[in-house]
């Protein structure tokens, strides 16, 4: 697997679309990333205004205001979190910082965890979850797979793209009998702010072998301004400190998202929101003959297309496009064939007219 060619697509290729079919940008649909259907906080253009003239200085090094903020909102100490330019950004510096040499993935997966080990140097291998048992993790086989000794292991919570949620009691056996091993646990929860409780960001008191890897992007509809961070236990978070490149998070973005924080009505309506637009989403598809939406604990949804059904993803995908809608074709995540694809929750009309484009594609039993 040393050699093997990773894959890099992403969601949210809006521009790309919009001048191979000559759509205007503002009338694309996108599917393909998982956004806050609500947009950015309303307050947010208003506040980048007002502190605007900060950028005539040097954001502050160790964003103080920001991690102040974070202490307080997940009460945890500050001396655990680390502020980046986005949670990419510690996917990438966490190898460098622990150069790892044997690493572990529970796919499918986001293609940048590779991509940031292999650069580093790692050896990656793979934890492939069940397909059999809609991608869930049997923690039993996952344990006894770490008695291979790995030096660091990678898992999102919820996974993306499946949006399959592992508890916190069972995400605690993983970071314990990785303890034994000495293998470094890194758990994404890029997506966990719609399922706080879940979150083992706690645990980093009583792990020394935890990174709990966290994004602003999703939730708070901030993916321009790259906020992220790392809550982690002091050690790992000082050495994460000791190799980190200098101000990557500029001022604006420190402001914005300390501020995000403490909207408490935009944080409920976003959850409310999501739980309920998910259900009808999820719903209305499993209506379309030939789709089978999964559980998701996440703002988006995997959708697999029966193997009767005489398209794949690519071809469902492509058909979408031209049409401006855009959707996550699943063929090159690790682990997932062209039979499936991801659809974020977006505003009710918007899904609406998404279900309406996929009937119209007649996706239909092949004869």
């Amino acid at each position: 697997m040393a050699n093997r060619i990773i894959k890099r697509e992403h969601g949210g290729n809006v521009g790309e679309i919009s001048r191979r079919y000559g759509i205007d940008e503002d009338k694309i649909i996108d599917f393909s990333a998982n956004i806050n259907p609500l947009g950015y906080p309303p307050w947010l253009k208003e506040t980048i205004i007002k502190e605007f003239d900060s950028v005539l200085n040097y954001p502050d090094i160790d964003s103080f205001d920001l991690v102040s903020e974070l202490s307080k909102y997940h009460d945890v100490d500050k001396s655990s979190i680390v502020v980046g330019n986005g949670s990419t950004e510690f996917i990438y510096s966490i190898p460098l910082a622990f150069k790892p040499p044997k690493a572990l993935i529970v796919t499918p997966a986001f293609s940048e965890y590779e991509k940031g080990l292999r650069m580093a140097g790692a050896e990656v291998s793979y934890f492939q979850a069940d397909e059999k048992s809609d991608f869930s993790v049997d923690i039993d086989c996952f344990c006894k797979r770490l008695e291979e000794g790995f030096d660091i292991v990678y898992l999102c919570n919820p996974a993306n793209p499946t949006g399959v949620l592992i508890s916190k009691d069972e995400l605690c056996r993983v970071i314990a009998c990785a303890g034994k091993t000495g293998t470094l646990v890194v758990i994404d929860e890029a997506f966990i702010d719609f399922v706080e409780e879940e979150s083992v960001k706690k645990e980093i008191l009583k792990f020394s072998n935890l990174i709990v890897l966290r994004s602003m992007t999703k939730f708070f509809g901030i993916p321009g301004l790259r906020i992220g961070y790392v809550i982690a236990a002091p050690s790992c978070a000082a050495k994460m400190k000791e190799k980190s490149i200098p101000w990557t998070v500029n001022s604006l973005a420190q402001k914005a998202a300390l501020k995000a924080l403490i909207d408490g009505d935009y944080i409920k309506a976003t959850r409310q929101y999501i739980l309920t637009e998910r259900k009808f989403l999820r719903n209305a598809l499993n209506e379309i003959s030939g789709l089978n939406a999964f559980k998701s604990a996440a703002n988006f949804l995997l959708v697999r297309i029966d193997v009767e059904v005489d398209l794949n993803s690519t071809n469902i995908r492509d058909c979408l496009a031209k049409e401006g809608i855009l959707i996550r074709d699943c063929s090159t995540f690790q682990g997932m064939g062209d039979r499936y694809f991801r659809v974020a929750v977006k505003k009710h009309k918007q899904n609406v007219i998404l279900i309406e484009k996929l009937k119209c594609i007649r996706i239909h039993r092949a004869r």
